[in-house]
């Protein structure tokens, strides 16, 4: 990866920040009955929502008006920008060999989320591949960041170790 496609490294906080918020919502969400969310209308691409239990056929389904939650909607988004911002901000230093970790670590990410790709599309079926799929880009970025972030840890440790 050339340097002039990273951002600046300040975005590596603020992704963390965003991810964590992410995290920490949906972790109480999960374990507690708190609600703070709150549906809108909103305008949607096609207007026939099947899993949700209620016929919303129109006479054109296009761009019609529907009902949606507000957090299950921006959350993922809010989550995906923060993985973003940490998997392509650069380091403080950045120089040949970070880069060289960055591309492996990258490539990495690419062979093992093909693999499980292939693996559940063999083992999956129904709503389960519905889910994998939907966390499919999620996981590829959380791989790239736990990679690059092991590697450059044994860089500092073996330079820390060589001092």
């Amino acid at each position: 990866m050339k340097k002039k496609y990273l951002l600046p490294s300040c975005f590596k906080s603020i992704g963390r920040v965003l991810t964590a918020l992410c995290v920490v919502y949906l972790v109480v969400a999960w374990t507690t009955d708190l609600d703070l969310d709150f549906d809108y209308q909103t305008v949607s691409l096609y207007g026939y929502a099947p899993f949700s239990g209620e016929e919303t056929w129109n006479v054109n389904p296009w761009f019609c008006k529907t009902k949606t939650s507000f957090l299950t909607t921006i959350f993922p988004i809010i989550f995906f920008i923060g993985l973003i911002f940490i998997s392509f901000s650069r380091n403080k230093v950045e120089d040949e060999y970070i880069t060289q970790i960055r591309e492996s670590s990258f490539v990495s990410a690419m062979l093992i989320g093909s693999l499980l790709l292939i693996l559940m599309t063999l083992l999956l079926y129904g709503f389960a591949y519905l889910w994998f799929s939907l966390y499919d880009v999620y996981i590829f970025l959380i791989l790239f960041i736990c990679i690059f972030d092991y590697r450059m840890y044994k860089l500092k440790k073996s330079t820390r170790d060589e001092k």
